[in-house]
Parts: C-alpha cells; structure tokens; sequence
C-alpha cells in the first residue's frame, strides 16, 4: 500500500529536524573537543613550568647548600646531629680532623665523646645538655676542653633543639663545633700580661711612694733647717743663698707630689671627695696667693666671678685647688712682664639641662703651637725643648690637670695661638649641697649660733673627760659659753668616780686617756647603768683619731655620739644635740648644719698657728687665748722631752701616748702642721719603726720651736679686751 504524499512529506520533515539537532549535537561536541584540547595544552604548559620551577628550587637549593658548606669548611666549623633518643650523633669529617682521627663524615658514640671531655669540664657540659633536652631552652653554648691526638684541645659548641614530637618534647638536636685552642692561649697571655702590666704598676708606685718617703723626711729637715738659719743673724748674701736653698727645696718638694699624685691616679689609688665648700672663698683665696706674684712682675690681674656661682658646692676642693694652682703657675710662668692674666667662673647649663661650672684662666703670655697641643696634657710633655730650657718644668703639671678634671668627672681644654697666649677651660658637674647641707659658719654666724643654742644647754651639767689641759681649757670655755656647768676628769677611773656622784647630764669622753680609757670608763658607766637601775647618762665619745672604724668602735662600746679632735663649736653642739635627742627622745630645736663641721679638713694655714680661727673658736677672749697659749707651751715642752725618752728607751706605749696627745693640742691650737708630724710620730711608733721615728722627732722639734716663738710673741702682746 503506497504511502500518501502527506505521509511522505511528514517525514521528510521529522527527518530534516532530526538532521538539524545530529548537526548541532555534532557542533556541541566539536567545541567540547576543542575545548578539551585548550585545557590538555594549559595543563602541559602548567606542568612545564612547574617542571622548570622545580628544577631551579633544586638548584638554587643546591647552590645556598654549596654556600653553606663553604662558609662551614671556611670557618673550621664540625657539624653535628643528634636523632633523640639515639646514642649515636652524626658528625662531619672537619670533626675527626679536630681530634686528629680520620677526617669522614660518621657517627660517633655520645658516651665515648663524653669520656674525651675534660673531668673538669663535664659538669658545664652536662647542665648546657639537659637545658636542651629537658625543653627549658632552645639553644645552647658550651666551651670545653677534650682529648686529641695532640693532647688537651678547647672546643667551642652551639647547639638548638630542630624538632619536636606531638607532645613538644626534643626529639632531634643540631649545631657545630668550633676549635678556639689558639683563641683560648691568646686570652691566657692577654689575661698574663695584664697582670703583669698590673704588678708593675703597683710596683713603681710602692717604689714611688718609698722613694716620696725617703727624699721627703731629709727634704723636711733641709727645709725646716733653712728657716731657723733664716731666723739667726745673716749677712745679706748669706740670707740671698738661704732664699735660694728655700726656694728650691720647695721646687723639689713640689716635683715629688706630682710624681706622687700621678703615680696614684694611674694606679687608681687617688680618691675623689665630694664634700661642701665655699667655692667664692676658695677662688678668692687663689687669686690673692697668684695675683701678689703677678703684681711683683707688673703683671695686670683680672678675677671674674659670675652671679650665678652658688656660694656652696659639693666636690673635692683640694683636688679643685691643685688643677687651678697648676693652671695659674703655668699662666705666671709663661707669661712675661706687663702682660695680662684673667681668672673667671660662671655656671652654664648644656643641652640637657645639667649645670655645669666653667673655670678659666687666660693668659697672654708665649702661646702654643698647634702642632704641640694635641699632645699638651701627656706626662713629661711640654710645648718643644726650648720650652723646658727657658722656662724649666718636669711637664707633669698638666699632665695631672686633665687626669684630676677627669677623676672629678670633667674635661679640660686648651685655645690657644703661637705668641697670642692660651686659654685653659676646666668644666665640672655642678654639685650643689642640700639647703642643711652648709660648711663652716663665719665667726658672726657661729656667735649667733652659740647664743641661740645656750637657750637648750643652760644649766645642764656636763662631765668633761679629757687628760690634755688644753683641749680642756677650750672644751671648758666653749660649755661655760652654752651655759653649762663644767666638772672635770683627768682619767677615766676618775670620770666614773665623778658619774657615780650623780647630778651629771652630758658626758664628754676623751677616747685616749692614761690608765683607764675613755672606752673603758664608757663600759663601765653602762655596766652600772644596768646593775643599779639607773638613768641613761648621754656619752659623747672625743677622739683624735677620726679614722675609718673609730666611731663604731665608740659606739659599740656604749657611746651615744661621736665628735672628733679638734673640737669645733659647731660639731660639739651638733653632737650634744644628737644624744639629747637620742636619749630623750625630744628634738631638740636645732639649726646646725647636719655636716656643717669639717673644720679640722682646711687647708693648713702658712705659719705655725691659725691665730685668727683659734680667736674665731674662743669668741675673741683674749684672757682665755693667754691661758691655753701658756698652757700649749708648758704642754708642749714636757711631751717633747717624753718623746725624746721614749725614742732612747724604745718605748712604744710611751710615744704612743705622748704623740697622740699632742696631735690633739695641737690641731686644738689650730697648729695643724705640728699636729700631722705628731701623727706621722703616732704612727710610726705603732709599726715599731723607730729609724723613722727617730728621723721625725727632729721635725717635729723644729716645727715646735716655731709654734712656741708665735706663742711666745702671742703672750708678749698687750692682750685684749675680752667679749
């Protein structure tokens, strides 16, 4: 049955649709083919480059591995690794060549290796080892010694924990070694010859301070002896060679304390103080020694004080005086005649806001050349030969300038031209002392002092201890002055005895007295305290001493307070002030300075005696000054001539009495020259050494026969009106 044309037409059109979905389906698939394609040739591109990457990591990998390898065999080093808990570590062949063994790479036995160490070495070795595989640190360094072929070698080993287990505990360790044998030979020798360095320094200054010793004691005979020869009758030449021999002798003496002071700063044995003083007084005081010199050479003078100085600093004021005395010498010395000299301070402030004080002194004399500053401040330097031709000089001067400015934490420097004369700038740290803080009062300031602290003492009763009848005398008066009422004890037997009366409120106890001491008088004033229930008696302990250990001594032994010889107003009413306070336990209404004392700590006056302080402490009464000087004479000569016994006989205990009671009167008679040769005689007595007391005792004899002329010359004068 044939079809029908509809049919067929049908067909032919469900036939052509059918074509038309197979074309697209076909187009379909052709782009996911094309499409694959893109993607098979973006994966082989990725994959060559990831290829290329992975070939140059490997080799850049390699190259810092070489680098590595090289720097390690460069510097000598071993490598190690330990895999924990094993007990082998991996070592590298420079390890085997350390020890002289065969040089390959290798494991090694950890208890063999511990073996080669050192015994005394282990111990370190062991704690460094345990901090790593215990966790408390993550590396580690050890030095230690270890058995080579060639004997005992020193090793050097870093080490770092470089993994962990789930629990964080070390489980590998890794680090190298290191031979520092030559390093550790080189320490040794540096560390020998420092010490070397070190004894040879000790040594030149033992042998400088003998030396110092032995040329000081006959340079103070010569010296002493040429001015009683001055004293005697001389003709005009005779007394022109003296003033030579004098002038010289102190020339010498002067060299000998510069070779001195640098000895001891270069051996670190010179000390800095740091305490108040009145820097106005101590410049003035300066310029008036240089500034009559410089007038003798018609030399124009200039002091310049800026209003800014404080009146009061806190430093070393002898160290302070000796920079300037330097500078001012050399200013006078290379300066000629009509030229100008100029000394100012002033207190600048830096970039931090720290005040400094500024010192100078400007001079218009020779100048120094440029080429010869750099080295001005060495020792034994001074500006050219022809310098220490014309102007002689040992070139230490500066020398100990800038080393005593550094000491006191400071710098010098130098401005200078060839002809146009210098300027040396000394600038210290400006210390000022606290407001209670003062030094010594002025003689009307420690008057109104005395008055204000009579209205505390007046009336008291105080028990004075002291075996000198000068000191004495002084202490009496001065009490008398506060109102007191004065009992007195030559011993301490008698001072307890005097206790025992009651009615005493103070005691002052002289620390050295014949029999028994003031310690001694001092136990047993406690020790009845105790027994018989009595009140505390207020003690100040009085010694001559004043050395390191001494007011321990006093209070150990049951003293309230200390003061030392000489007794000063101001240190004497401090000190009663103190163990009232102490004991009563009222304040008492003071206005002292709290270390206003050290009067015993100025500079000693030029003559044999300090007449215008000794009048300052007596308030000016003249009787009494007439009193202690007839008393000092008397003293004076009976301890000399106890003395003279004392070195026939060898008695120390003797010269040891003697000696420290005249070091006491006579730093109470402001004889302070006097009152240090009784201290070098004291001293020399203690250390047995007779050949050197024997050579002080002339001194000391000279240096009395001075003292007793202007004591002498004192009483001959119309005393004066007392009050």
């Amino acid at each position: 049955m044939a079809a029908s044309p509809e049919r067929l037409a049908l067909d032919f059109q469900r036939a052509v649709q059918e074509l038309h979905q197979e074309r697209l389906r076909t187009q379909q698939l052709l782009a996911e083919v094309e499409r694959q394609n893109h993607e098979l040739d973006r994966l082989r591109s990725s994959v060559h480059r990831e290829s290329n990457s992975r070939l140059l990591a490997e080799e850049a990998l390699d190259e810092t591995r070489d680098r590595l390898q090289l720097a390690v065999e460069a510097a000598g080093l071993a490598l190690w690794d330990w895999q924990l808990p094993s007990d082998q570590v991996f070592l590298t062949a420079r390890w085997g060549e350390m020890l002289g063994d065969i040089a390959m790479d290798g494991y090694w036995d950890t208890k063999a290796l511990r073996e080669r160490t050192h015994p005394d070495d282990r111990a370190q070795l062991k704690l460094v080892t345990q901090d790593l595989l215990s966790g408390r640190k993550t590396r580690g360094v050890a030095q230690f010694r270890l058995r080579s072929a060639e004997g005992w070698m020193w090793v050097e080993s870093h080490g770092m924990v470089a993994e962990h287990d789930s629990r964080g505990q070390p489980i590998r360790l890794m680090g190298t070694h290191a031979d520092i044998t030559e390093r550790k030979q080189v320490e040794a020798e540096s560390l020998q010859a420092r010490e070397l360095a070190e004894q040879a320094s000790r040594t030149k200054s033992e042998f400088l301070a003998n030396i110092s010793h032995e040329v000081r004691t006959p340079l103070n005979a010569l010296m002493g002896l040429t001015r009683l020869l001055m004293d005697s009758q001389l003709t005009d030449e005779q007394k022109s060679w003296l003033d030579l021999m004098d002038s010289s002798a102190h020339a010498l003496l002067g060299l000998l304390n510069d070779v001195l002071d640098l000895s001891r700063i270069e051996a670190g044995k010179l000390d800095i103080e740091k305490v108040p003083f009145r820097l106005h007084e101590t410049l003035e005081e300066l310029s008036t020694l240089y500034a009559g010199q410089a007038h003798a050479k018609s030399m124009g003078w200039k002091l310049q004080l800026a209003s800014n100085l404080p009146s009061m600093v806190e430093g070393d004021p002898g160290r302070l005086r000796q920079v300037m005395a330097n500078l001012l010498s050399n200013a006078l010395k290379f300066t000629p005649k009509g030229g100008q000299i100029r000394v100012s301070a002033q207190v600048q402030t830096n970039a931090l806001g720290q005040r400094l004080l500024q010192l100078q002194v400007q001079d218009s004399g020779v100048g120094i050349a440029k080429d010869h500053q750099a080295t001005i401040f060495d020792a034994f330097t001074q500006a050219d030969a022809s310098t220490a031709r014309r102007f002689g000089g040992s070139g230490l001067g500066l020398a100990i300038c800038a080393k005593l400015t550094r000491l006191m934490g400071g710098r010098i420097e130098l401005l200078s031209e060839l002809g146009q004369g210098s300027t040396f700038t000394v600038t210290l740290p400006l210390h000022e002392p606290a407001a209670s803080n003062e030094g010594p009062q002025s003689a009307p300031a420690e008057l109104q002092e005395v008055t204000k602290a009579n209205e505390r003492f007046t009336g008291m009763t105080v028990l004075v201890a002291e075996d000198h009848p000068v000191n004495e005398l002084l202490i009496n008066q001065l009490l008398k002055r506060l109102g007191c009422q004065v009992r007195n004890a030559r011993d301490g037997e008698q001072a307890v005895q005097l206790w025992r009366q009651g009615g005493v409120d103070l005691v002052l106890m002289d620390v050295q007295m014949p029999g028994t001491n003031g310690l001694q008088a001092t136990r047993m004033i406690r020790e009845q305290e105790i027994l018989q229930s009595k009140r505390h008696t207020p003690i100040v302990a009085v010694t001559a001493n004043a050395m390191k250990g001494d007011r321990e001594a006093c209070l150990a032994a049951g003293a309230d307070g200390y003061t030392p010889k000489p007794v000063s107003p101001q240190a004497l009413i401090r000190a009663m002030d103190e163990v009232l306070q102490r004991t009563s336990g009222h304040p008492m209404v003071s206005t002292l300075p709290s270390d206003a004392e050290p009067e015993h700590k100025a500079p000693a006056a030029a003559g044999a005696l300090d007449l215008d302080k000794l009048r300052r402490r007596l308030y000016g009464d003249e009787a009494t000054l007439h009193q202690l000087a007839q008393a000092m004479r008397s003293d004076l000569d009976h301890r000399l001539q106890k003395l003279q016994h004392a070195l026939r006989s060898q008695d120390p205990e003797l010269a040891i009495a003697h000696a420290h009671g005249l070091k006491g009167s006579l730093g109470s008679m402001t004889a302070e020259r006097g009152a240090r040769l009784a201290k070098g005689l004291e001293l020399a007595a203690l250390s047995r050494d007779w050949s050197l007391f024997g050579r002080a005792l002339p001194l000391m004899q000279s240096e009395a026969q001075q003292i007793d002329q202007a004591l002498a010359a004192l009483l001959s004068a119309q005393p004066a009106t007392s009050g």
